[in-house]
């Protein structure tokens, strides 16, 4: 049942109101990586100071925590906002409309399995739904949704677009990186770091995938 796929995570997101946003801005992007190394990439931090500067300029890239056991095929983390800052943006200042009763510090990043990332924000919800086109290669459609101001406006999530826009490009090149990587002759697999955990749940939850066994 799908109820059951999503478990706490409706819990989770349901503050946000996703049903009561609008679609404000979409991009998509072909990188030439597997999706589990797009993904592995969304679930961790240990790579954002080396190149993620806007990113850290708004977020420590150490804040947070990730969640684990709970019910539901998902797998994530929250990480918070620098003092003073209003939203992931390349000023920290925020152009749209706070989401009510949201946590305005904090912003989670969350996986539904299989293929679809979550990162809701003080005052924009955004989305990457990852489709594999080949075994080195993802499709990604990155979306932003964000509170209807009700005067007939177009809507718009420019602030976040242009932020992201810049984070996603820099995330695929890493990508496409450890992808060249991982197809070297000489690649073998090494243990994770402490920060990665929410990598290894990610990777337990493919293997248990595969096998046919619950994922949560």
């Amino acid at each position: 049942p799908f109820a059951e796929h999503v478990g706490e995570l409706e819990q989770l997101i349901a503050p946000y109101a996703p049903e009561r946003l609008v679609l404000a801005d979409r991009h998509s992007y072909e990188v030439a990586a597997n999706w589990k190394v797009v993904a592995e990439n969304y679930h961790e931090c240990y790579h954002c100071p080396l190149i993620h500067p806007e990113l850290c300029q708004v977020s420590p890239p150490s804040s947070g925590e990730n969640y684990h056991g709970r019910p539901g095929a998902w797998i994530g983390g929250a990480m918070f906002l620098r003092d003073g800052v209003q939203t992931m943006s390349l000023t920290g200042e925020s152009a749209g409309l706070p989401i009510p009763g949201v946590d305005p510090t904090r912003v989670e990043y969350v996986q539904l399995w299989p293929n679809l990332l979550i990162s809701a924000h003080p005052d924009y919800v955004m989305t990457h739904r990852l489709v594999p086109l080949e075994p080195a290669r993802t499709w990604i459609e990155c979306s932003w949704y964000v509170v209807d101001r009700g005067d007939g406006s177009t809507p718009t999530a420019a602030w976040a677009a242009e932020f992201w826009h810049l984070t996603n490009t820099q995330d695929w090149s890493a990508c496409e990186s450890v992808q060249r990587g991982l197809s070297s002759p000489h690649f073998r697999p090494g243990p994770f770091a402490p920060a990665e955990d929410a990598v290894h749940d990610l990777v337990t939850m493919v293997g248990r995938g595969y096998r046919g066994l619950p994922l949560g």
